[in-house]
């Protein structure tokens, strides 16, 4: 959706200026630079988490240390508005820490049904860290067997 309005304001641009080339892409510089600057800016003041690839953040966590917040929900809705503005940064990192947010976050749903005992252990919430992770890298490559290499 990005590409497409990125593409229909440098043709309008190229074609108001008369063929204009210089115009066409001090547009184009300007409309990137105004999206960086929104991503940034979203995710300072929504969710200063959901900066950076998040990998090196994921596999400290799988050591067992506990990071505050970084598996939250306000931190996903920053990854993912963040991750909408500046698309052309890089899909890999973003994309492992949605998917270890959302495993995080449905192993926090499911521990409070009727089966606790069974999805509350430390264990089994690193297991479904490592699926989330796998899952990442499988929608950002649209290669499930290389989703469970990455494991």
């Amino acid at each position: 959706m990005v590409g497409v309005i990125l593409d229909r304001v440098v043709l309008y641009e190229y074609t108001i200026n008369n063929y204009h080339y210089y115009m066409a892409l001090i547009s184009w510089i300007a409309y990137i630079t105004l999206l960086t600057g929104a991503s940034a800016l979203f995710c300072q003041c929504i969710a200063k988490q959901a900066i950076g690839s998040g990998i090196p953040e994921l596999k400290v966590i799988m050591c067992g240390f506990k990071m505050k917040n970084y598996l939250s929900l306000q931190t996903m809705i920053g990854k993912i508005f963040g991750l909408t503005l500046a698309l052309g940064s890089g899909l890999p990192g973003p994309f492992v820490h949605i998917g270890a947010i959302v495993a995080s976050l449905l192993t926090r749903i499911t521990s409070a049904c009727r089966y606790q005992a069974f999805f509350s252990s430390e264990g089994r919430e690193m297991q479904m860290l490592s699926s989330g992770c796998a899952v990442g890298i499988a929608c950002t490559f649209s290669a499930p067997a290389g989703g469970t290499f990455f494991l």
